[in-house]
């Protein structure tokens, strides 16, 4: 038997929609004993020759003097040697213990990815392609269709919960219904470009409307802004957790998320992927992902991974978070108030970093307009709409934006 073969057979057993949606790549794919497999296994050994890296013979680590100034307080270690593939393992247990607070202990082993995009890519290399549906939000986050569409031909379908007028749920069910072939359905809350988060209520509907798919399914929840929630009544968590308990012959979840926000290290580039899984399946799945990472960017970077673990080894993490956090809250609060004192009504938005305002002229229009007075907004002109970052403008100077934005907007 092929050891793809053996990971497959794992996979139908214990989760056959995964097995059901999974590409023609994703079942080829297996985790080579090479270099390094061998070397993970030599680790620790008293000569190691496995490994391609310069040590002083010892396993420490040899470092140009020029960069080794720079890292004070950080071990070379940490910084200047490969980290083992799919991420150091202390670093993938403590962000386990991180979701289990909120998910439960139905999940796997997390993976660390070279940021959440990369997360996303794995996904889409193993779920799709020619023969499986992927089903997006509708507005998205523009790379969606890079990864899925451009890179993975795979045949591309939108839903619409979210427009100017509110949340309407059953636009996943008119959508879902629709689908005759295994799909892979991407949930995107807090969104990017919208900044809705649904409803604990309104969350609920969509667990129920996912449950009675017609047609087996892989949920990926993009959760790159999990907890920024500025209301009350909003989901807190993700809707991964809400997924758990699904048939895995029906539903498989997948969860993509990372430091990039939850910890505010965006230039960090580290990400993980957890299955809703456990056991022989869930070991199968890491081995596929793992063996599309060692394919593609291979090992993550060592000192972002050994920053990372630092921060969620801080006893008082929560507290730190928190208070960028309200800085967050605050900025919303003055964009809220802002648009509402010049008469812009925006999309519903409470969450995360963004927010979308219709226009009725060109939004790329505006978007130059405005952008020669010094002012950078993004143009959605799908959604007829101007995206705002209030995360990125400064409380004081909301109010500026604002007005500039509604000088724009108005019909000329």
């Amino acid at each position: 038997m092929l050891p793809s073969d053996r990971l497959n057979a794992a996979i139908a057993t214990h989760h056959p929609a995964a097995s059901a949606c999974m590409s023609d790549l994703g079942r080829a794919m297996y985790y080579p004993q090479g270099v390094a497999a061998q070397a993970q296994e030599a680790k620790g050994a008293r000569i190691n020759a496995t490994i391609g890296q310069l040590t002083d013979g010892q396993g420490g680590a040899l470092a140009l003097p020029s960069m080794a100034a720079r890292l004070v307080g950080l071990p070379l270690e940490d910084a200047v040697l490969y980290a083992a593939q799919g991420g150091r393992r202390d670093l993938r247990e403590a962000w386990r213990r991180r979701l289990v607070r909120t998910a439960g202990d139905r999940i796997s082993l997390p993976l660390a990815t070279a940021g959440i995009t990369h997360g996303l890519s794995t996904i889409a290399d193993l779920f799709a392609g020619p023969d499986t549906d992927v089903l997006l939000p509708d507005p998205a986050w523009g790379n969606y269709r890079h990864l899925f569409a451009t890179r993975r031909a795979a045949p591309v379908y939108t839903y619409a919960p979210l427009g100017p007028d509110g949340f309407d749920p059953g636009a996943l069910r008119v959508a879902l219904q629709a689908r005759a072939r295994p799909t892979l359905l991407v949930l995107n809350f807090p969104s990017n470009p919208s900044g809705y988060t649904p409803t604990v209520a309104e969350a609920d509907e969509l667990v129920e409307i996912i449950a009675d798919s017609p047609v087996p399914l892989v949920v990926m929840t993009d959760d790159a802004y999990q907890g920024m929630v500025w209301e009350d009544g909003l989901l807190e968590g993700s809707m991964f957790d809400r997924l758990l308990h699904l048939d895995p012959a029906r539903v498989l979840p997948v969860k993509v998320d990372g430091a990039t926000k939850e910890l505010f290290f965006f230039g960090g580039r580290v990400g993980f992927v957890t299955f809703g899984a456990t056991g022989a399946g869930a070991a199968a799945l890491e081995e596929k992902a793992l063996s599309v990472m060692r394919a593609t960017t291979s090992a993550t970077t060592s000192f972002s991974q050994a920053l990372v673990l630092d921060a969620l080894s801080s006893p008082d993490l929560d507290a730190q978070c928190a208070t960028l956090l309200s800085e967050l809250r605050a900025r919303y609060r003055a964009l809220r108030d802002g648009l509402r004192s010049v008469g812009l009504t925006p999309w519903p938005y409470n969450s995360a970093f963004f927010a979308l305002v219709h226009s009725d002229r060109d939004p790329e229009v505006v978007r130059r307009e405005l952008l020669a007075e010094g002012i950078g907004v993004v143009a959605i002109p799908e959604a007829s709409a101007i995206r705002l970052s209030y995360a990125s403008v400064d409380a004081s100077v909301m109010g500026e934006l604002v007005s500039a934005l509604a000088a724009h907007l108005a019909p000329r």
